[in-house]
């Protein structure tokens, strides 16, 4: 599969995944707090009697959940809680992580060589400190799902901000050192026109190969912790027995609720993992298709 291939076939998924975001609640085929715990089907011996989880059927296009909510509805209403909170985070996260890293490679000496240890801090895995962080304000909330969804975005956002600017410094300082730098200096070029001219043009391709993986981290760790329980926007606790359920519905959170059903009633859970699945596909084949956009244009132009 060609680069230009996989952009377009990224792009029409991204933009479906987008309108869904937008229109999902008013095309959704019920109230997002509808339910239906018991129905009546035809069987041989006549009607009878039945109570959910209700396959997939005409009425429920990707069935029921255990407490009889349309599966359906509930991905639509959850779209934009998923959609557009990975795609900000991702986005400050690049804007201000790439900002630094410019910024520092622009006032730092090329000779000094790049500091490559590990903190204690960058040591632990961004889902535990989240976890410790969000589990006594994200469970049984009294906070508002938007604010606890703000809370967990910033708290996304800081510990994304290292690897970013790591990676922007690093680009920054090579393309500093070609020849057209030192001729834009030589030539009274200051460090803004530098930025603007040179250095910002030539990074543009890389910060939105940056952006995408991005947003494929924040899915990864928004996926991690659904898997402890930790739903994005809060988790509401029911007991005998005890079951954790997403206030938002956001995918990853329908996906962390349902995965009990792995040996019955698949299709709880089956649905929310392939919506998921699918949007993650969608960053994964932009990714691969600028990479490979911009290995091609390396090869027809090496020396730029």
């Amino acid at each position: 599969m060609g680069y230009r291939i996989k952009l377009i076939i990224g792009l029409l998924l991204l933009g479906f995944f987008f309108v869904i975001a937008v229109v999902g609640p008013a095309i959704a085929p019920y109230d997002v707090d509808y339910s239906k715990k018991i129905d009546y089907i035809e069987t041989k011996e006549g009607e009878q009697l039945v109570s959910s989880p209700f396959p997939p059927s005409k009425d429920y296009i990707f069935g029921t959940d255990k407490w009889g909510y349309d599966i359906l509805t509930l991905l639509l209403n959850g779209a934009k809680y998923t959609v557009f909170t990975v795609i900000t985070i991702a986005f400050l996260r690049v804007l201000i992580g790439s900002g630094f890293g410019i910024y520092h490679a622009l006032h730092s000496k090329l000779e000094i060589k790049t500091n490559k240890s590990i903190s204690v801090f960058s040591a632990i895995p961004a889902f535990i400190i989240i976890y410790f962080i969000m589990v006594g304000i994200n469970i049984e909330p009294v906070l508002s799902p938007l604010t606890l969804t703000a809370i967990q975005s910033i708290l996304m956002i800081i510990l994304g901000l290292a690897g970013v600017h790591r990676v922007t410094f690093e680009k920054a300082r090579e393309i500093r050192k070609h020849l057209f730098i030192d001729a834009s200096k030589t030539l009274g070029g200051s460090k803004l026109h530098i930025l603007t001219k040179h250095i910002f043009p030539a990074l543009k391709g890389n910060l939105l190969i940056i952006f995408i993986n991005e947003i494929i981290q924040v899915l990864h760790l928004i996926g991690q912790l659904a898997i402890f329980d930790l739903f994005l926007g809060g988790t509401e606790v029911q007991y005998n027995p005890i079951i954790y359920l997403s206030i938002t519905n956001e995918w990853a959170g329908l996906i962390g609720q349902s995965r009990t059903f792995l040996r019955h009633s698949q299709w709880i859970v089956l649905f929310p993992l392939l919506t998921f699945l699918l949007f993650l596909f969608a960053f994964y084949l932009l990714s691969q298709g600028l990479n490979e956009k911009q290995k091609a244009e390396h090869r027809k132009y090496p020396f730029l």
